[in-house]
């Protein structure tokens, strides 16, 4: 099972706020860890990125803990990253006296240690926790504050829920390149599975060959005829072709129609030839919306 977000969440951090704003009755959401409950009641009244103006000291608190997180997760190597200042972290851990206690305290006693965890930090988009190796008082910006939501929302979601019986009457659903495959109702919610089938092409462009791609981004959001609100709480493309989405919870009752919006493509553009294999890429804002009639 996967998500195409890295913080947790399927869909962009503003689409779940949403969605909990006019969820569907039934849900049973996690309660929120006692260190998370000042920015999960500020995200009531304000958006992901004005976080950090609204609680900055929460806002780093909870935002460099997750770093540190993922600082004592690279130092054990078990976790591939495609950058060389992971492969010195894991170099700097092996060799470094192994001190008990906590983490960045001992990454601080250690020069060595700490200039590797200093490099992985600033490679990998860690400001706050490169700022607090420095010795540099962390200073949350908007993109920080983005990440406490989004850690804030992950906390929240209920694990996905595999199974359920078939409510989709008379076969695939689809509207051009997007089929809707099954929809499988729980007990405390639904999986969706879509067959994306997007263009692919060879061209040739100012005398060389190219492969131009389109990449379907899977579902954005997710409410039903009655107005609610159903939370995407993973997707996980299976190689095939078909992604499958689970949600949260369950329709509602009465609800007889699902609105499945996509969150439209990713474009590649990537050349062929012996002198460079370099490419292009970018968002493609184009969405389209299944509806979908559910059996009784």
């Amino acid at each position: 099972m996967g998500s195409t977000d890295p913080g947790g969440c399927a869909v962009p951090v503003e689409n779940t706020l949403w969605a909990l704003r006019r969820l569907a009755p039934g849900a049973a959401l996690r309660p929120v860890p006692p260190e998370l409950r000042e920015l999960g009641r500020a995200l009531r009244e304000c958006s992901p990125s004005e976080l950090a103006v609204r609680c900055p000291a929460a806002v780093v608190s909870v935002v460099l803990a997750s770093q540190l997180r993922a600082l004592d997760r690279a130092m054990t190597g078990l976790f591939g990253s495609g950058f060389p200042e992971a492969a010195r972290l894991v170099r700097a851990a092996r060799f470094s006296g192994r001190r008990r206690g906590e983490l960045l305290a001992r990454v601080r006693a250690e020069p060595g240690l700490r200039a590797a965890a200093l490099g992985w930090a600033e490679a990998g988009g860690g400001r706050l926790l490169a700022d607090e190796l420095r010795g540099v008082s962390p200073v949350p910006a908007a993109e920080d504050g983005r990440r406490a939501a989004e850690l804030v929302v992950a906390a929240l979601l209920p694990r996905p829920e595999a199974g359920g019986r078939e409510v989709l009457p008379g076969g695939p659903r689809g509207s051009g390149s997007l089929d809707v495959r099954s929809v499988r109702v729980g007990e405390r919610g639904f999986q969706v599975d879509i067959q994306a089938d997007p263009p692919v092409e060879l061209v040739h462009r100012s005398g060389r060959l190219a492969l131009r791609a389109l990449w379907w981004n899977g579902l954005g959001r997710v409410s039903d005829d009655l107005g609610h609100e159903y939370l995407i709480l993973a997707k996980d493309p299976n190689g095939t072709g078909t992604v499958r989405h689970w949600c949260h919870p369950r329709p509602a009752p009465g609800a007889r129609v699902l609105r499945l919006e996509s969150a439209g493509y990713r474009g590649e553009c990537l050349r062929l030839d012996a002198v460079s294999d370099a490419g292009t890429s970018a968002e493609v804002l184009v969405k389209r919306e299944l509806t979908v009639r559910l059996s009784a």
